[in-house]
């Protein structure tokens, strides 16, 4: 599909508010990763391709195939986004956040979500490692809310893809209803986060137990 271009600094727009002559942008669930350094501690870094995406203007995918342009049927090139935030690709860094980007352009629809040629974030989740004042820059230089979570992003990612009422909420509510769902509702995914923690601890104690044992019956 093709929609026309739009103005990421328009709030109206990226709040799918009804506009007769304009298509709806695709919102979908992707990651990104903070900087850690000084110099980048304002960026948001598309996690696989090391480029930090800009602010204030969308960002437009780049291929180095000189016979079309992204995103290609037959090639893998465009801004990445799915609807179901349990299908997400994570990185090993700490740093990865999660966040609803808006995608227009040429976009491709795909068996996990779609590829566009242009995007821009429409709101970030950052986990609790990250800094209040990291995350008040971030949300001033992209004029996005930037929320903090109790909760590391990859685990809030897939307690979401238990609930898709609730991820499909948060995808597609406005700025207003974002906030307000995290702030009630974060206290019950940190419960779980912790009593899923305690449970995987506990196995791994046994687990211990049992090596250790093991090893003494076999020395005698």
């Amino acid at each position: 599909m093709t929609v026309p271009p739009l103005d990421p600094a328009r709030r109206d727009v990226l709040d799918v508010a009804p506009a007769p002559d304009l298509p709806h942008p695709i919102l979908g669930w992707r990651t990104w990763r903070v900087g850690r350094r000084a110099q980048r501690r304002t960026d948001l870094i598309a996690p696989l391709a090391g480029l930090p995406w800009p602010s204030r203007q969308p960002m437009i995918a780049f291929c180095a195939s000189p016979t079309h342009s992204p995103p290609g049927d037959r090639c893998g090139c465009g801004l990445y986004a799915v609807p179901d935030p349990g299908t997400l690709d994570w990185g090993p860094s700490d740093h990865e956040v999660l966040g609803v980007v808006a995608l227009w352009g040429q976009i491709v629809e795909g068996t996990r979500g779609w590829r566009a040629s242009h995007g821009y974030p429409r709101f970030v989740v950052t986990g609790p490692g990250i800094a209040e004042e990291q995350r008040a820059a971030l949300a001033r230089r992209y004029g996005v809310p930037v929320h903090r979570a109790d909760v590391p992003p990859r685990t809030l990612a897939s307690l979401w893809s238990e609930d898709r009422a609730v991820a499909d909420a948060l995808r597609q509510g406005s700025d207003a209803d974002v906030a307000a769902l995290l702030a009630a509702e974060m206290p019950e995914w940190e419960r779980r986060w912790r009593a899923e923690q305690a449970s995987t601890e506990a196995r791994a104690c046994r687990r211990s137990r049992w090596h250790s044992l093991r090893s003494v019956l076999q020395g005698r």
